[in-house]
Parts: structure tokens; C-alpha cells; sequence
């Protein structure tokens, strides 16, 4: 069997089509629930039009001189009637008007003056479903006469095969209801709703056919209910999805050449790093008075290279899972952060308890610690906080007293090359978070203001048994973000 694309739709399969049986159907199971009172209905009116056109015949016989009439004109009147016998009962004076010889016993005698509904739909379902042949007797009032009551006798055959017209003709009415029903409801359902979703359903596929293509030019839909919604929605989203893989794409190719013009730089720079070294053992002072400013601003151009490298490599960056302590690994980043801020009375402090354990990489989780260690410093910080607690997962909470983040920097704050300094790179925060979610857990901004910024760090609490721990191995060195 061929395949089928997503974007088409068997026609017997169809949202539309299916709603169309749907209408019709309950529409039909609509016409079931009043088929048998509609039935008893008919019921009581097949036997009124009787007794009325029995009192019509008796009026007949009022009429003839000594209200006697012929045999064959009685006859006639009795038959045009559709009934055996015939007599009127006025002020408790009852008089036999017409009748003729009884062909069978009277199995069903029916008062229309106190048979109720439900009774009457009963004795027609029971006429249909298992007739009885012989007689029956009918007493009502006259339609013409109410103060005249009516008694007659007649045959149910005809009756039987009037009700099973009757019925015939209520189900071909119920079917031609449903069927003119579901017709308006799926023109109304077609045009409200199956038209619009499949709209939606090309752009969709279209969108996902070519993402980066631009969307023929569309009016904006007119409708303000929740399809209209829909479709505004959808637009938007396209829209920003659209610009989002432009940018990626932009980027991917940007970050290729970037990482080319990167490795030959960093052999460029090696080379200044060596000669710059050399500089500080000159004769001259001011030569060695310059030496370390060179140096310093050749060593943060190679470390720029190794960031925009790291971040440039395909896939997660590889760890080395070990259980340690992470109070001496905090010190350690405390340590190395309060050497390079610029502000002598920064300080980090350490509130980490001494028995809280992490599996982790530690060069990895070092320089995001150390990462987030100096950017509270360089924001005007003087005092960070860092703090811990165990769960089921590890919470490291990282807390300044710094003037906190502008909000242009909150909306990019993970972004790579969105740096909220100067001279930054936009990387340290972005790297910190690809760490972070490659150990299972992530890093989030939790608060920031004039009171300080807080960063919120989580690790998964529990380890596999197969994880070694930090004393296995030989103690590793540290790195800088």
C-alpha cells in the first residue's frame, strides 16, 4: 500500500464526513426516543377520526323519516364508517343506532375518555409486535357532540395495517430529519470548523516541509473565537521559530569559521605568550614594568580561544564522575576568585557543611562555581555567599550583594555571546549551564535586585554504586572558566 502524506485525508475518514454521521445519528436516536409516543399519538387520533365518522353515520340515520333506513343504505354508512356497530348515548338515554351481525368476539375494548398515553402507545406496540385477530370496542366522545358519547364496534385489521403505515411513515420522517439536520450541521461544521483546521493543517505542513521559508502573505483571520485564536497563535509561533533557526543557522555558520580563525590563534598567541614571558627578565624597568600588563591581556585572549573552542564542540562536554566532598572544592573556587577581583575586600563565603557529598566532575562543576564566583565580583559585589543542602537532589545556592542584573541581561542571561559586561564573552554562563544539565541537573537565575543576586545550582542527590570516589584517584588540579 502507498503511503499516505500526512497533509491528506481519506474522504470517508474525514473530520467533516464523520461529524455528518454523527448528526444524522443522534438525530435518529432522538427520533427513537419519541417513535413510541409519536405511535400512541396515532393511536388515539386513527380511533377519534372513527368515532367521528361513526356519529356521523348515526346522524344519517336521525335524519330518514321514523329514523329507519334501508338495509343496503345501512350497510353502506356502516362500511364507509369502518365499523360493525353503532350507538349514541345522550343524558344516560342510550340508543342503538347502527348494526349488523358480529363476525368474532370483542378482544379489546378501549375508553377514550380516560385511556392515557403511555396505555395508548402499549396496546399499539402490542397490535404491531403480536396482533389478535378479532373485535374491538371503541367509546369516546363525539368531536361534533362532546356531550354525546359514542360506543362502537369494529374489526383491528384495518387498524393493524394503519399503524404499520404509520410507523412507516414516522421512521421515514425521523430519517429524512436527520438526514436534513446533519446535512445543515456539517455545511455549519464545515465552514466553522473543518475548513479553518485544515488551513492550520497546511500551514503545519508546510512549515514543516521548510521551516526557514517565508509564509505567503495572510491576512490576519477576522474571527475572534477560539479558532481565530488558534490561528494567530500558530502564526506567532512560526514566526518565532522562524527567526530562532535563521539566528541558529547564522550562528552555526558564524561559530564554524569562528572556530578556524580560533585554532590558528591560539598558535599566534602561544607565540606572543612565550615572548611576552621573556619580557619580564629585561634590563629595561619600564620594559618589566609593562611585561605583566602583556602578559596578562595575551593570556586572556588564549583563554577567550579555549572558551569559544569548548563551546564550539559538538555534543556535551565529556565528565569525569567522581564523589567528593564539595565544601573543599567551594574553597578552592573562593580562593581562586578573591585572587583575580579587582576589589581587595571582596570575600567569599564558605556555608557548605562539611558532610554534603556531590558526584560530579570537579574540574567541570569548579569552573562553574568559579564562573559564578567572579561574575558576582566584577557586578560590584563584595560579599558571596555559598550554601548547600541535601535531598534527593543537591541544592548549591550561590548569593551576592551585588546591585543585581538589568533586566536587558535577565532576558539573554544564558544566551552564548550576550555578555552583560563589557569585554565579556557571553560563554561563561552558557558553558555553566551545559555542565550543569550534563550531570542531570541545571543552574537558574532565583532572584535578583537591588538586594543581591541569587543563582539556585542542582544535582542529582543519589549515585550509581559503580561511581568511584575522589580518594581512588590521584587529587586533580582546577581549571578557570
Amino acid at each position: 500500500m502507498a503511503d499516505r502524506r500526512p497533509d491528506e485525508t481519506r474522504p470517508a475518514r474525514s473530520l467533516s464526513i464523520r461529524l455528518l454521521w454523527l448528526t444524522v445519528g443522534f438525530v435518529m436516536v432522538a427520533q427513537a426516543l419519541i417513535l413510541l409516543p409519536s405511535l400512541g399519538r396515532a393511536y388515539l387520533d386513527w380511533l377519534g377520526t372513527r368515532i367521528e365518522a361513526s356519529h356521523l353515520a348515526a346522524l344519517a340515520l336521525e335524519a330518514a323519516p321514523d329514523q329507519v333506513v334501508a338495509e343496503e343504505l345501512e350497510d353502506q354508512l356502516l362500511r364507509l364508517a369502518g365499523v360493525e356497530v353503532v350507538s349514541l348515548r345522550k343524558s344516560d338515554q342510550r340508543v342503538l343506532a347502527l348494526a349488523r351481525p358480529l363476525e368474532g368476539p370483542i378482544v379489546r375494548t378501549v375508553d377514550l375518555a380516560t385511556i392515557p398515553l403511555p396505555r395508548a402507545t402499549a396496546d399499539v406496540v402490542t397490535l404491531l409486535v403480536a396482533p389478535t385477530p378479532g373485535l374491538m370496542r371503541v367509546i369516546g366522545p363525539s368531536p361534533k357532540q362532546p356531550d354525546t358519547i359514542v360506543d362502537i364496534v369494529m374489526g383491528t385489521s384495518a387498524l393493524t395495517r394503519d399503524m404499520h403505515l404509520a410507523l412507516a411513515r414516522i421512521l421515514a420522517e425521523a430519517l429524512a430529519i436527520s438526514l436534513a439536520a446533519g446535512v445543515l450541521l456539517f455545511l455549519s461544521l464545515n465552514w466553522l470548523l473543518v475548513r479553518p483546521m485544515r488551513r492550520l493543517t497546511r500551514s503545519i505542513v508546510a512549515f514543516r516541509k521548510d521551516p526557514e521559508a517565508a509564509p505567503p502573505a495572510l491576512s490576519p483571520p477576522a474571527r475572534d473565537d477560539e479558532i481565530g485564536r488558534a490561528q494567530m497563535e500558530l502564526a506567532a509561533m512560526q514566526e518565532e521559530l522562524r527567526r530562532a533557526l535563521w539566528q541558529k543557522s547564522r550562528l552555526a555558520a558564524l561559530g564554524t569559521a569562528v572556530t578556524k580563525i580560533n585554532h590558528d590563534m591560539r598558535g599566534i598567541l602561544a607565540t606572543a605568550l612565550m615572548i611576552s614571558d621573556r619580557l619580564t627578565t629585561s634590563e629595561d624597568p619600564k620594559v618589566r614594568q609593562m611585561a605583566p600588563t602583556l602578559l596578562s591581556s595575551v593570556e586572556r585572549a588564549v583563554a577567550l580561544c579555549k572558551q569559544t573552542l569548548d563551546y564550539a564542540r559538538e555534543g556535551p562536554p565529556p565528565l569525569d564522575l567522581r564523589r567528593f566532598a564539595l565544601a573543599p572544592l567551594v574553597e578552592e573556587a573562593a580562593r581562586a576568585a578573591e585572587a583575580g577581583a579587582r576589589d581587595a575586600f571582596a570575600e567569599v563565603e564558605n556555608r557548605v557543611p562539611a558532610d554534603v557529598e556531590v558526584l560530579a566532575d570537579r574540574d567541570q562543576l569548579f569552573r562553574v562555581l568559579l564562573n559564578l564566583l567572579r561574575n558576582g565580583f566584577e557586578a560590584g559585589a563584595r560579599r558571596v555567599v555559598v550554601s548547600a543542602s541535601k535531598g534527593e537532589t543537591v541544592t548549591i545556592t550561590v548569593s551576592d550583594d551585588g546591585p543585581g542584573l538589568p533586566p536587558r541581561v535577565r532576558e539573554s542571561l544564558f544566551s552564548p555571546f550576550a555578555s552583560g559586561r563589557r569585554g565579556g564573552t557571553g560563554l561563561g554562563l552558557a558553558i555553566a549551564r551545559d555542565v550543569m544539565r550534563t550531570h542531570g541537573g541545571d543552574i537558574a537565575l532565583d532572584s535578583t535586585g537591588p538586594e543581591g543576586t541569587v543563582f539556585r545550582l542542582s544535582l542529582p542527590g543519589e549515585a550509581p554504586s559503580e561511581a568511584p570516589s575522589e580518594s581512588a584517584t590521584a587529587p586533580r588540579g582546577t581549571a578557570k572558566v
